[in-house]
């Protein structure tokens, strides 16, 4: 159990510096070596403590609580994108693959149709079509992965993707939903 908790606490401790440096916009210090060797040694967790615990301590502005989660979630899905919805359409602003988070740099983002949902309801579509949409092909090269789309707020939407069976995906998406309830109903 001792081990486990050090291993969470790790885990957390990488996905806040990195989430600093996202917030901070200071991609000049980055590591290039730590980066790649991160992206070789990550495995999505799967462990419904783990999960629990992703809506503990998030920040009261939405804003900050939406990239907050979002880069939290980068350690239990291969990849995933953050979605902005800027008046009816949404455009991707960052993305994270294989424990590592990114912005979108380009002053023209993409624009990614978002299905009319409720909020913190689990959407499951095709990786494929949304990924070439977003010229992120390279994240699923072999198309393994499946996609979640969940609208978070109004505002903010993720799409994560993962290479589950649909049997322990189902169970792994349920557990996530709960997470964001319990993050983001107010």
């Amino acid at each position: 159990m001792e081990k486990l908790s050090l291993s969470i606490v790790s885990k957390l401790s990488t996905l806040q510096k990195r989430l600093e440096s996202v917030l901070d916009n200071d991609f000049e210090n980055i590591n290039h070596r730590e980066i790649e060797e991160t992206r070789q040694n990550f495995e999505a967790s799967r462990d419904p403590g783990l999960v629990r615990g992703l809506s503990q301590a998030l920040p009261d502005d939405h804003i900050d609580r939406a990239v907050v989660m979002f880069s939290r979630l980068a350690m239990c899905f291969e990849s995933g994108v953050l979605l902005e919805n800027n008046d009816g359409q949404w455009k991707a602003q960052a993305y994270f693959n294989k424990g590592v988070t990114e912005l979108f740099k380009t002053a023209n983002k993409t624009v990614l149709p978002m299905p009319d949902s409720a909020c913190l309801t689990v959407l499951k579509a095709k990786s494929q079509p949304i990924l070439q949409k977003l010229h992120l092909e390279r994240l699923d090269p072999e198309n393994k992965n499946q996609a979640l789309m969940i609208k978070v707020t109004h505002d903010y939407a993720f799409v994560l993707f993962s290479t589950l069976p649909d049997i322990w995906l189902k169970d792994h998406a349920e557990n996530i939903r709960m997470a964001l309830v319990n993050g983001f109903a107010d």
